[in-house]
């Protein structure tokens, strides 16, 4: 399977995004991103506050890719590839919500901060299921129906 700009060709998903550019302002950060084995492709909206312990966690142990830059994300999707979905998300603190697309398994997650500091939105809408970090993403979906 390909995934260009977050489309999938061979099922009816789409992840997309639009990036406020805070730590890593190289394109290197740009999303959708996928890991550095292809496995994963995330959307992700927040910040891991321990994301360089978890880099450096990553490294010792020699999990660590080649990384591109010094983005969250990426640190994110080496985490998932290194230790599994729940487990690297135990280890997250932060502000977060994200939608991660694992090929392998072809399952969807979505998960947010403990706290619900960044909300998550999902539902069902003229069929399709759509989610975003912010009401107003779901409203730009152009079926979205909001008495659906």
């Amino acid at each position: 399977m390909t995934m260009a700009s977050g489309v999938s060709e061979d099922i009816p998903l789409a992840l997309a995004h639009r990036r406020l550019s805070i730590l890593d302002l190289s394109r290197s950060g740009h999303q959708p991103m996928s890991s550095a084995d292809g496995r994963y492709v995330i959307v992700y909206n927040g910040e891991i506050y321990n994301f360089l312990e978890i880099r450096n966690d990553l490294e010792k142990e020699g999990s660590a890719p080649e990384w591109r830059g010094r983005s969250d994300t990426e640190v994110i999707l080496a985490a998932f590839a290194a230790w599994g979905v729940v487990p690297a998300l135990r280890r997250f603190t932060g502000m977060f919500a994200f939608a991660l697309w694992d090929r392998k398994e072809r399952r969807l997650h979505l998960a947010r901060d403990r706290i619900g500091e960044k909300p998550l939105y999902y539902g069902w809408s003229n069929g399709a299921f759509v989610f975003g970090s912010e009401l107003k993403a779901l409203r730009a979906y152009p079926a979205f129906d909001a008495a659906d």
